[in-house]
């Protein structure tokens, strides 16, 4: 559970900082007399509100998909890769979804977003769990 903690909260930190980094407006491209948000407060804003549901909704789902990659009866790691990446894939428009329910408006970047951020969380996972495998053979 420590490493799904791990992973969601690197996830977290890197969806806001790639977010944030992609949102900012250059000064040269800046009206005058129009607020902009600069960058620690946009990577600030995106971590209230993409913490809780990395934490409440992608950790949940996350356990989820990998006891359903765990039942697979396949030696080929490519295989778990990408039958992983598309339940990560899935869930994450299925998150996007969720939200633009709960929005009432149809928001085409949210699901783009959703997937992103699942894709990260996917691939951080894949990452933490790799370097915990290797640290537990050198003990």
């Amino acid at each position: 559970m420590t490493k799904r903690i791990i992973t969601a909260a690197l996830s977290v930190i890197i969806f806001a900082l790639i977010f944030s980094w992609f949102t900012i407006t250059p000064s040269s491209q800046r009206e005058p007399n129009v607020y902009y948000f600069r960058f620690d407060e946009m990577y600030s804003i995106v971590l209230i509100y993409a913490a809780p549901v990395y934490f409440l909704v992608g950790l949940p789902f996350s356990i989820f998909i990998d006891k359903f990659i765990a039942k697979i009866n396949t030696s080929l790691e490519w295989t778990r890769y990408f039958f992983g990446l598309g339940l990560y894939t899935f869930a994450g428009l299925l998150v996007g979804a969720i939200i633009l329910i709960i929005l009432k408006k149809l928001i085409i970047p949210i699901f783009i977003l959703c997937l992103f951020a699942s894709n990260i969380y996917y691939h951080l996972h894949l990452l933490v769990s790799q370097i915990k495998r290797e640290s537990e053979a050198q003990n």
